[in-house]
């Protein structure tokens, strides 16, 4: 009885996924919907979703999550609307950010875009995101979640150290991914860049918390400046902690390092 009940539901998620994408979901709530409930509306949809599939036997953790991305950049498209936040490290951005140039560092993980936000609100330079060519839109500009400013990016390539290095010589500001995809393996080249330039580098990395703001940290790692070998595999390693926390707490379990 229960598996003839689970196979209904996916069933009917099937055919709602067919019939109302999301794309058209989000015109529908973008027209319906208060521009100061967007951000709430986009976590109750995507905690729907979630549910959903927790009842079909999915993650619906992971779901709610990764829905929630989608929902935010696609309601952006729509115009900007109200996000509450919280900072922590302002000290961190004080020390690095505000003389600059500096590299912040994050993950494939929930919420990975919108830090980006928060440094624009409070009057931090905006970096230029190194992104996947999917991830940019019109003449290589990258959203910011739920604003209408957008930034120039740099799409990822074969030459897409070659033009970080470029631009932390003229004194922009870059942020990377350190991993290939979600959950994939971490890459120390953007960490020797900095070690050859002696430009700085700051952890960056959102949650949702219980309320419903967004917990924004700036972490300093433990060598800042990825002097040698030993020193990056460090910085690393504390920021692999952090990725592995977030997405343990999703039900997803990581790639192992080699």
């Amino acid at each position: 009885m229960q598996e003839a009940v689970s196979s209904a539901r996916s069933r009917f998620v099937a055919a709602l996924k067919r019939t109302l994408p999301l794309s058209r979901q989000v015109r529908i709530a973008a027209a319906v919907v208060p521009v100061s409930m967007r951000f709430r509306f986009a976590l109750a949809a995507s905690r729907w979703q979630g549910r959903l599939t927790r009842a079909i036997g999915g993650n619906g953790a992971l779901t709610e999550a990764l829905m929630r991305d989608h929902w935010l950049r696609e309601l952006t498209l729509h115009g900007p609307f109200p996000i509450p936040w919280r900072l922590h490290g302002r000290e961190v951005l004080d020390r690095y950010a505000v003389p600059g140039p500096v590299l912040y560092c994050t993950t494939h993980i929930p919420l990975a875009e919108f830090p980006m936000r928060t440094l624009l609100e409070c009057g931090y330079p905006v970096p230029i995101p190194v992104a996947d060519p999917g991830r940019i839109v019109g003449s290589g500009e990258y959203l910011i979640t739920g604003m209408a400013e957008r930034v120039a990016a740099i799409p990822v390539s074969g030459h897409v150290l070659a033009r970080m290095r470029t631009l932390l010589l003229q004194g922009k500001t870059v942020v990377c991914l350190a991993d290939s995809q979600f959950g994939g393996e971490f890459s120390a080249n953007p960490l020797r860049l900095l070690g050859r330039l002696h430009v700085p580098m700051i952890f960056v990395w959102a949650e949702l918390a219980a309320d419903g703001v967004v917990e924004v940290t700036f972490q300093q790692p433990p060598h800042p400046y990825c002097e040698t070998e030993q020193a990056i595999e460090e910085n690393l390693a504390v920021l692999r902690d952090v990725n592995d926390r977030i997405l343990r707490g999703l039900g997803f379990t990581p790639r192992s390092p080699a």
